[in-house]
């Protein structure tokens, strides 16, 4: 694939809706995209990487910031996959290879083809510290949108369950990161206020 064809093909990331939160009652014109996402969780693990430093812990905050950025990039060519679909992709790590699949195309023959496969692959497997921060940001990302659009009246079922997934899939981030674990409890105390 060349430069031009990858850049094009990520640029569909502005126009792809994030279909969990259709399926939350949210209209398809207040939908996020996949790529105002992303942009999220790179802001929220450039600012996990910022108070892990300044906690004193060790880390790599570019590669953080690259796992930030391409770690929905699969998306791209196979779109975005909610929640409830998860359970109908297959055997457990089904939809990871097909991403990865994915990802391999995407990258095939491009000049920073292995490091961003690199850090996909980092990310995927969820070992490093850095992994787990970006991790840690995707649901926290999750969580301030599902705010967001409790604040503008959506009282959904779907809105609750979801927040309960994404809650749960936290929680080991939750339970080894400390700054992670505190921004968790400040947005459970936000979404109530909001609930009924």
């Amino acid at each position: 694939m060349e430069l031009s064809e990858l850049l094009e093909r990520l640029n569909n990331l502005k126009r792809m809706p994030r279909t969990g939160w259709l399926l939350c009652n949210v209209p398809l014109n207040e939908a996020e995209d996949v790529a105002q996402h992303t942009f999220e969780v790179a802001a929220l693990t450039f600012l996990l990487s910022e108070e892990l430093r300044r906690r004193g812990q060790k880390f790599n905050a570019e590669r953080a910031l690259g796992m930030a950025i391409v770690h929905d990039w699969a998306e791209a060519t196979v779109a975005d996959f909610p929640y409830t679909a998860l359970k109908y992709l297959g055997p457990k790590g089904a939809k990871e290879r097909m991403e990865g699949q994915a990802m391999e195309d995407l990258l095939a023959g491009l000049p920073g083809e292995g490091k961003c496969m690199e850090l996909w692959q980092e990310y995927a497997e969820k070992r490093s510290l850095e992994a787990k921060i970006v991790h840690a940001a995707d649901y926290l990302s999750m969580l301030i949108q599902a705010i967001k659009y409790r604040e503008r009246g959506n009282r959904s079922k779907e809105l609750d369950e979801l927040w309960r997934a994404v809650h749960a899939d936290i929680e080991p981030y939750a339970a080894e990161i400390e700054v992670v674990k505190e921004l968790v409890e400040e947005l459970d105390g936000r979404y109530s206020e909001f609930s009924p």
